[in-house]
């Protein structure tokens, strides 16, 4: 069941004419409601309320509500439409038609017997020079009592927490670091030689992202050996490749490497970081060095 009403019959140019449209069916139905705005054009559309929806004995009963208004008198007739609905288990579309409404818009109501008189003046207010005088001053005292507690703020706030200088660490710094960190941790040696291998691989893709600039973490080893042909020599390029090599075995091929593979593995790493430095970063390891 579909049914279109007002919330009146009759209206001011310009009032807001309430289009209520209510709605009844089973719990079964699937509604395919047009739009309104498109399907009612003898009125200016304003908006959409939100919709009412609720469950009386078992059936849905929906109430919507559409703003529209009217700038010109006359009697307007809002069209019929269709609404569609689909039964679940029924594929064949059905249609239920919405009834036209009839409303009247009048114009504003005009005494005709009132005198017609003559547009007054503008009146002109006189400019207080005192009453402005104690506003503006009001007003610049303010101001000045808030900028002095924001400065205090701020330079007391700056006294107790100095401004942190972020200090950036250097990528070879990082990596050497992290491989310290690993030899101390002892994990082939504990047995732990898939998790060895995947740390130390880790430790050496995430050096060539911050020192290269590529995405080494989501590359291949064979794509990580392309790009370092543009930044390495041919004798980097071997012993990366055997670095990865080794690990790739254990990682896929679940190769069990001898004690010395794995000490050997950790020199490659060393030997890649310190190969690959800048110049500068060369400079400050050997200061350190003597």
């Amino acid at each position: 069941m579909a049914n279109a009403t007002t919330d009146s019959a009759e209206y001011k140019v310009g009032d807001y004419i309430t289009y209520i449209l209510n709605l009844e069916y089973e719990q079964n139905q699937n509604l395919i409601i047009p739009s309104v705005k498109d399907s009612i054009t003898t009125l200016e559309y304003i908006k959409e309320l939100p919709a009412e929806k609720y469950e009386v004995d078992g059936k849905i009963k929906e109430v919507r509500k559409y703003i529209f208004s009217k700038y010109d008198s006359t009697e307007v007739t809002t069209p019929p439409f269709i609404i569609e609905y689909t039964i679940e288990g029924d594929p064949l579309p059905k249609a239920v038609r919405v009834n036209p409404v009839t409303l009247l818009v009048r114009t504003l109501d005009v005494n005709s017997e009132e005198d017609i008189r003559d547009v007054k003046d503008p009146q002109t207010i006189p400019f207080n020079w005192l009453f402005w005088g104690i506003i503006l001053l009001i007003v610049l005292i303010v101001a000045l009592a808030a900028y002095l507690v924001v400065r205090h703020y701020l330079k007391k706030n700056a006294l107790k927490h100095p401004e942190k200088v972020l200090v950036k660490v250097p990528p070879h710094k990082i990596a050497l670091s992290a491989l310290h960190a690993l030899e101390s941790k002892k994990l082939w040696q504990q047995g732990k030689i898939k998790e060895y291998h995947s740390e130390i691989t880790e430790i050496i893709r995430r050096y060539f992202e911050a020192r290269f600039g590529f995405l080494a973490l989501e590359m291949t080893s064979n794509e990580i050996l392309e790009n370092l042909k543009m930044h390495s020599n041919s004798n980097l390029l071997i012993n990366v490749e055997e670095f990865f090599s080794n690990a790739d075995l254990v990682k896929f091929a679940k190769f069990i490497p001898m004690p010395s593979v794995n000490e050997e593995m950790m020199k490659q790493a060393y030997q890649i970081v310190e190969s690959t430095m800048l110049k500068e970063e060369l400079l400050e390891a050997e200061d350190t060095n003597v």
